[in-house]
């Protein structure tokens, strides 16, 4: 991996090439919001348009999506100019349009003195008004799990991630990886009684032999045993007890 120097907010910092300018400002102790970029996937991001900055470089300057603009030597990023700002914050005025419901939203307009939105509030199910649909859900299901279980369906203010034709899906496998990947808390997990309810679908939980704490699905444990040949033995005991 090769190291250059760029520069952000005036601050000379050690960067790999190639790699986002969202990822290098983090190892550098600087912030960038971002909601639809998640480190473990490859092609996630640009979607959100939250973790807009000034790029500069070669006497070019331009507003770039930091989570996939890559660092090359002689950049210079601008993260908290005026110009930044403004786009920045129209951006979670449209979004606090589109997903009133969702608290990390709000946080982030109260951050950026949004108080009310000047447009029309976006109306639709209680779920439905935190879904940013920016896709991390069924990248990770399909990507990372390795079982496709949901995808985006219909599009423009309807474009949101569901089961096939709306039904229980045969696939999933109620790991639960889709609703820890999502910014906005939109994908309903719970976790009641040693059952898992999650896409309308209900899944018994395996409890830990020592400690009796219900820690992952059945269907999880059936399909990790299938795909990798791993021994069912190892999931009698939950992490912390190993």
């Amino acid at each position: 991996m090769e190291k250059i120097t760029i520069t952000i907010d005036g601050k000379t910092v050690e960067a790999i090439k190639d790699q986002p300018v969202l990822m290098a400002a983090k190892e550098n102790g600087i912030d960038i919001p971002a909601l639809c970029h998640h480190p473990e996937l490859e092609n996630s991001g640009g979607s959100c348009r939250v973790c807009l900055v000034e790029a500069i470089q070669g006497g070019r300057s331009r507003i770039v999506t930091s989570c996939n603009y890559p660092v090359r030597k002689g950049l210079e990023i601008r993260t908290d100019t005026e110009q930044v700002r403004n786009i920045r914050k129209g951006v979670i005025e449209l979004l606090l349009c589109r997903v009133p419901d969702s608290e990390v939203i709000q946080n982030l307009a109260a951050k950026y003195g949004i108080k009310e939105p000047r447009f029309f509030t976006d109306e639709g199910e209680s779920d439905r008004n935190k879904c940013i649909a920016c896709s991390l859900c069924t990248q990770v299901c399909e990507d990372v799990v390795g079982v496709s279980a949901i995808s985006m369906q219909n599009r423009g203010r309807d474009k949101a991630p569901g089961t096939p034709y709306h039904k229980d899906s045969s696939v999933c496998i109620g790991c639960g990886a889709c609703a820890y990947a999502c910014p906005t808390n939109a994908i309903s997990m719970k976790d009641e009684k040693g059952v898992r309810k999650i896409w309308g679908k209900k899944f018994k939980m395996v409890a830990c032999s020592v400690c009796g704490k219900p820690y992952i699905p059945e269907a999880q444990v059936n399909w990790i045993v299938r795909t990798t040949g791993k021994e069912r033995s190892f999931f009698d005991k939950c992490p912390d007890h190993r």
